[in-house]
């Protein structure tokens, strides 16, 4: 099989299996734009319900523009890797200031957070710029295509894989082609027990030929995890959830105030010792909840979770405003926030908090 007759096979290929996908339907920009950034570190079927819920809410660029950004990080809760909503408000607040959206890949590129992949997929699919699109997909399908044994992280591979996939979008419709690599390795040309009988590539594989295609590309090196020690507490006031700024996991989160544990000491003497400078009140009592994990990128959080019952503050501190019931030492400490729990989902928060709220069972509340 020739090269431009792979291309011809993936490309009916595509036309028959292709997902119907709601950031297909469109050439909008800002609408493929933000399928991209969504994309990014998440899988399909998590952003599709969430990607016309964001649209809903800020249907075009200039509305995002204008957003607060609470209120964007708010929107994008659950979606994780949060630097990415902060860049998509930059972002639009750049293309609104310059009058138009940018139809090249340099152009693309001077946006806040848009890096050489998301401005080809932009740049290919809604302006018909012949830029291939290189993402781990792609880097499989070719790498195995080829018969390449190399490392799938390197900055080498990915110029040489560009190279390579360069010559499969040149020509017409290369949105279309770099959609259908990219569909390849998500739906047949997958990590682990590749579909190799149902590839439009199959017969030109190297590595099918080779009857080893899971071998190809070699293993990437990965970054060892980082473990963390975290203690939690959960109280109410007024029948709202204590919660302050997120300082551990995700900058701008709302979440129930977070300690880190110092090796061999005990959880709840850490709670003790530093609720009343973050919240300012003291503590009256603890109940323990658990223990969960959770991660975020290479770290991993042991977390032990309480409920806890504040000390009722004294009479001539009750008329103050809560962020001024501190205790001597604690200006650093974060803005109290008072929520109600039904009230939480129009506020940016991470699946840590989340997961610590249904830990609990009862909560002792203090009116």
């Amino acid at each position: 099989m020739t090269e431009p007759a792979a291309v011809r096979a993936l490309a009916a290929w595509y036309r028959r299996h292709r997902r119907d996908l709601p950031w297909r339907r469109t050439r909008d920009p800002y609408a493929v734009w933000l399928s991209e950034v969504m994309l990014q570190q998440t899988t399909v079927e998590v952003v599709t319900p969430r990607f016309g819920r964001f649209l809903a809410r800020f249907p075009d660029v200039e509305t995002l523009a204008a957003a607060r950004e609470r209120d964007v990080l708010a929107e994008w809760s659950g979606l994780g890797y949060y630097a990415r909503a902060r860049n998509l408000h930059r972002a639009a607040r750049a293309v609104v200031l310059s009058g138009r959206f940018p139809r090249t890949v340099q152009g693309l590129r001077a946006l806040p957070g848009v890096g050489g992949y998301t401005a080809a997929a932009v740049a290919s699919i809604c302006f018909g710029v012949p830029e291939p699109v290189v993402d781990g997909n792609v880097i499989r399908v070719l790498c195995r295509y080829h018969g390449l044994r190399v490392d799938p992280k390197a900055h080498a591979t990915l110029g040489r894989v560009r190279l390579l996939a360069r010559r499969f979008v040149a020509g017409g419709a290369p949105g279309d082609r770099n959609q259908a690599l990219m569909e390849l390795g998500a739906l047949v040309c997958t990590p682990r027990a590749p579909r190799c009988g149902a590839c439009p590539l199959f017969p030109a594989c190297e590595a099918a030929r080779r009857g080893t295609p899971e071998a190809f590309p070699a293993r990437g090196t990965r970054e060892p995890a980082r473990s963390l020690h975290l203690v939690a507490g959960v109280a109410f006031r007024r029948r709202r959830l204590v919660l302050v700024e997120d300082r551990e996991l995700v900058r701008g989160h709302l979440t129930v105030p977070l300690f880190r544990v110092p090796p061999g000491k005990r959880p709840a003497n850490v709670l003790r010792g530093k609720w009343e400078g973050a919240a300012g009140r003291g503590v009256e009592a603890l109940g323990r909840l658990g223990v969960l994990h959770h991660s975020v990128l290479n770290r991993r959080y042991l977390v032990d979770v309480f409920a806890l019952e504040e000390r009722t503050p004294s009479p001539s501190l009750r008329t103050l405003p809560e962020e001024r019931r501190r205790a001597p030492g604690a200006e650093s400490a974060a803005r109290i926030r008072l929520l109600r729990e039904s009230d939480l989902s129009r506020h940016a928060h991470g699946g840590l908090l989340l997961k610590i709220l249904a830990l609990r069972g009862h909560v002792p509340r203090r009116k």
